[in-house]
């Protein structure tokens, strides 16, 4: 019981977070996911799980989609990730995951107090830096969603659009991450039941998350995403202090 129920309580709150603001699922989750299981396998199971809400919500919102765009930033994404995960074992993160959730943190409360006039501008610059520098911070901390947020917010005009095309993005990202993991045998069959029980949990909560967010105003939706990148700041601050 005391496995079992923080499981399938967190992975719930990860389904209705990411729903609601297009990211968030696996900061929820690896909240608690590493207390119950080794971090390894925490991100597995954080990674299918979150893969498999990413799927169903591209799915529902299919007509939504604008790919080509995302496959744009996809590519410096995940060469950056790629490169990145070569090399994480010999980097010193704490510091440097330190100044990124700083620069989150830093980041977010401009765009909260300025929410009217800050913008992302969409350029070549931007569809070059936004993306290698969320690849790098996904493979050396796991958070790889909240500047591709910003910049997805900017570019798309409806929350359907916005929200679909960033799974998108993440849904790819899954594929590859876990075809590694699997290949390393790090996904192995006694994992499974926890697979399944986050996968039933996760997609329980994009129930309710649709209906949330349903109501849900753009600007409303533009605050919560702000708030949930000082939220990822912050925490990426107090794990490495």
């Amino acid at each position: 019981m005391s496995y079992w129920v923080p499981l399938i309580l967190i992975t719930f709150a990860g389904g209705v977070t990411q729903t609601m603001a297009g990211f968030g699922s696996a900061l929820v989750m690896m909240l608690v996911l590493p207390h119950l299981m080794p971090i390894v396998q925490a991100a597995a199971v954080n990674s299918i799980a979150g893969g498999f809400l990413s799927a169903t919500l591209i799915w529902k919102f299919r007509d939504k989609l604008k790919p080509r765009f995302v496959f744009l930033v996809m590519i410096p994404y995940m060469i950056a990730s790629v490169v990145t995960l070569q090399f994480v074992q010999k980097i010193e993160t704490r510091v440097l995951a330190i100044i990124f959730g700083a620069f989150l943190t830093v980041l977010s409360l401009y765009y909260l107090v300025w929410s009217d006039r800050a913008h992302m501008r969409i350029n070549g610059v931007t569809m070059v830096a936004c993306p290698v520098v969320s690849g790098i911070s996904s493979a050396m901390f796991g958070i790889g969603g909240p500047l591709m947020s910003l910049m997805f917010l900017e570019k798309y005009e409806t929350r359907e659009e916005y929200n679909t095309n960033l799974q998108l993005l993440f849904f790819i990202a899954a594929v590859i991450n876990n075809v590694i993991r699997a290949s390393k045998g790090i996904i192995t069959l006694p994992l499974l039941p926890s697979i399944a029980a986050a996968v039933a949990a996760i997609l329980a909560g994009e129930r309710v998350g649709l209906i949330l967010a349903g109501k849900m105003k753009p600007d409303l939706l533009r605050k919560m995403v702000y708030l949930m990148v000082l939220v990822s700041g912050v925490i990426t601050i107090l794990n490495n202090i």
